[in-house]
């Protein structure tokens, strides 16, 4: 009997084992060379998400990778382009799973202005649910083509994120859209461009990634190395997600940047901002959860070394949160504004965009509301009592000044405050909204307020951002 048991044990964990030796992802290796008019090009970083090389003179690289890896894709060096496909630079090729030996080349193009200075745009949670939306979403995309028109550098766009409201089907529409401003238009997977019906995380993507590609890559213009990541993590049934980076992405992002030199400016995009608003601390854990990168510590000291700027979106309102003194954290208001139910954002802000200027190794940027002059920046309103004057200023950070005067005097600094903003506390009452029944306003950090000496008077207010430019406005 004894050595009945034992063999059926023996039979039992050998069985396991081989189970478990069939679902392992089989060795895979992907050779293949990177040219540019069929000459080869050196240094080009290729990867297959978790591995990282380098192109060598001839332009040749070899990947060991695994059966289980969607793609091989390549880091667009500087002074390069890669072919577009409706809107979308195809900088990757799948990875066939059944050929444990594969070629796969990459032809690139090479760019004919220099990228010393170039422009791009990011937008935010177009979040589409429906067909009839696009025609709302033509109005945003061509008021970015005009910006652009202003511009005779290279240009490209960034989405970060939630392109649709859990309709992947519609993906197709949004290609055929944002291929109208012919640039490159990078996309970041948002928590509403996952399907939530499939039972884990990497399921989830599929529909994302036969789309757009990968969920996480890098590519260089000029002097600014950019990359993308997937800080979506859906862990359970019917919509539970939480901001975080799994350990495969922090490992290709640790490979990624070892091949740039500490102190050069990365723009790394992705969908949940990393930190929630001016604070860690919300009135729930699943709000922090859902709105912040949960391992951002991680996430922070893997980029301590280099000047970043984090692009984010998510929360359809514009702030902007110093983590520190080389990292700066943008997080954009969403093209849809409120779920295209109104031209406003829950914090007042405008259905927009945010244009970023790159000259060399640094930035400059100013927000852009659709159909305004680039010089809207805020907006005043007088309290209910008629005692006070309010501005809202869209884009501040904490190297922007407010200032009120009256009659043309100086009258002091005006002071911030979190708040709701007057028109949309109005416009977006719990409740009142037909299709979002859910949809209010909401607390922004970007409110500013002053006393009036005498509610008479003739009031005005002066903005100056960042870099100097001035703003001014009368009530």
């Amino acid at each position: 009997m004894k050595n009945i048991l034992k063999l059926l044990w023996l039979s039992y964990f050998l069985i396991a084992s081989l189970l478990s030796f069939a679902d392992s992802p089989e060795h895979i290796v992907v050779r293949g060379k990177v040219t540019c008019q069929k000459k080869a090009v050196e240094n080009v970083a290729v990867s297959d998400g978790t591995a990282v090389v380098l192109t060598n003179s001839n332009g040749e690289y070899e990947i060991q990778s695994l059966s289980d890896r969607k793609f091989v894709y390549y880091s667009l060096p500087s002074g390069y382009n890669s072919p577009q496909k409706n809107g979308i630079p195809v900088f990757y090729q799948k990875i066939d799973s059944r050929n444990s030996s594969q070629h796969i080349d990459f032809e690139l193009a090479k760019e004919p202005l220099s990228q010393e200075k170039h422009v791009f745009v990011v937008w935010a949670d177009p979040q589409v649910s429906e067909e009839g939306e696009f025609p709302l979403l033509q109005k945003v995309t061509t008021d970015v083509n005009e910006t652009l028109k202003s511009y005779s550098v290279p240009k490209h766009a960034i989405c970060v994120g939630d392109l649709v409201f859990d309709k992947p089907f519609l993906f197709r529409n949004y290609k055929e859209m944002i291929s109208q401003l012919n640039i490159p238009f990078y996309q970041v997977i948002g928590n509403h461009d996952k399907d939530y019906s499939e039972r884990s995380n990497e399921l989830s993507e599929n529909s994302f990634t036969e789309a757009f590609g990968p969920t996480h890559y890098s590519y260089n213009v000029g002097k600014i190395h950019y990359i993308v990541l997937d800080d979506v993590f859906y862990y359970g049934y019917s919509y539970l997600y939480m901001g975080y980076l799994d350990e495969n992405q922090l490992q290709w992002l640790e490979s990624d940047l070892k091949l740039i030199r500490p102190g050069q400016t990365v723009v790394i995009s992705l969908h949940i901002p990393t930190k929630y608003g001016d604070s860690e601390n919300p009135e729930n854990h699943t709000k922090l959860l859902r709105n912040s990168l949960m391992n951002n510590k991680a996430f922070y000291k893997i980029i301590e070394q280099y000047n970043i700027h984090i692009m984010a979106g998510h929360s359809h309102t514009q702030w902007n949160t110093t983590i520190s003194d080389n990292i700066l954290e943008h997080t954009h208001s969403a093209a849809s504004a409120s779920w295209w139910q109104g031209e406003i954002g829950q914090d007042g802000t405008p259905q927009g965009y945010t244009v970023y200027e790159v000259n060399g190794d640094s930035l400059s940027w100013y927000f852009k509301g659709v159909g305004m002059s680039k010089d809207e920046q805020f907006k005043l309103y007088r309290s209910e009592d008629g005692k006070s004057i309010i501005a809202n200023v869209y884009n501040y950070d904490q190297e922007w000044n407010v200032y009120v005067f009256e009659n043309n005097n100086f009258v002091s600094k005006m002071e911030r405050y979190w708040g709701e903003d007057p028109q949309a506390k109005i416009q977006y009452q719990p409740g009142k909204n037909k299709k979002y029944s859910w949809l209010s306003v909401g607390m922004t950090n970007h409110l500013f307020k002053a006393t009036l000496k005498d509610q008479t008077s003739k009031v005005s207010v002066l903005v100056i951002d960042r870099f100097g430019n001035k703003y001014a406005k009368d009530l």
